[in-house]
């Protein structure tokens, strides 16, 4: 007895600092193995709810990494819809991803709530400390999911406007051979209206040119007009100064006589 004693006192200190070297970074690791109840009574411990909350946060910040990088890989896909990769195996490979993140959505989802509700059963404290991480994780993980759901949409438009203009083309190739001759008469009748359309306004062009051209020449003759009469107009004007000289000499004159002829009746009286 006194043996066993001895035995299991030298095997305490052996099993109390295997208990004081786990770390939380231990937890859901493989770490060291979890001494029984027994052993951990006199031990302070985190709490399971604490552990169960911390390892869902890193579980949920890896799937959200694993939810961009895979929405990564659809924006690639989505980038090379409508070019010449496109087809069957894009379309195939889209869906493949489309189908894949939804079900990475759903489950980070799930999880949110799963700690949210865990976040609710922690003591105000904890709560506090942990609540942080999980709307950081959980504002990621909606803009991520906005980005997904624009892609769909944008990858939608692009199908959408290619459908029709395979339709349209399909329309244009399945004309009849009647109705291709009634198409073919048509197009004629429309292109000899654009011709004479066309003639018309040219016709138009050349007559307001030939106008232009003809008030041209009035202005020219007006200048040349003015330009001949004006040699006229000087001699006039010339003869029309010489008469008032004139008038102003003959004027001269006839006063020159009339004091002339008084100063003789006067002598003769």
């Amino acid at each position: 007895t006194r043996h066993l004693l001895f035995h299991h006192h030298q095997e305490a200190p052996k099993r109390s600092n295997r208990i004081n070297n786990m770390s939380f970074s231990d937890v859901g690791k493989g770490g060291p193995k979890r001494p029984n109840r027994t052993q951990l009574s006199t031990q302070p411990t985190i709490p399971e709810s604490e552990e169960s909350l911390s390892d869902g946060l890193r579980q949920l910040s890896d799937g959200i990494l694993q939810y961009q990088r895979n929405l990564g890989i659809l924006e690639r896909i989505a980038g090379q819809v409508g070019t010449k990769s496109d087809g069957p195996v894009l379309e195939q490979q889209f869906q493949v991803q489309v189908d894949v993140l939804k079900q990475l959505g759903e489950k980070l989802n799930s999880r949110l709530k799963l700690q949210e509700e865990q976040l609710e059963s922690l003591s105000r404290n904890e709560a506090a400390k942990k609540r942080a991480t999980q709307v950081k994780l959980s504002r990621d993980f909606r803009r991520v999911e906005a980005s997904f759901k624009n892609i769909q949409l944008e990858v939608r438009r692009k199908r959408a406007q290619l459908h029709q203009a395979q339709i349209q083309a399909q329309q244009t190739q399945q004309v009849l051979p009647q109705d291709q001759a009634e198409y073919q008469q048509q197009l004629q009748l429309e292109d000899k209206l654009a011709e004479e359309i066309m003639r018309e306004r040219q016709e138009e062009i050349q007559g307001i040119n030939r106008g232009m051209h003809q008030v041209n020449e009035i202005y020219k003759d007006l200048a040349h007009i003015v330009g001949s009469q004006q040699e006229q107009i000087d001699q006039i004007e010339t003869q029309m100064e010489d008469s008032k000289i004139n008038a102003e000499k003959g004027l001269e004159h006839v006063m020159k006589a009339n004091e002339k002829a008084s100063a003789t009746s006067c002598v003769i009286s």
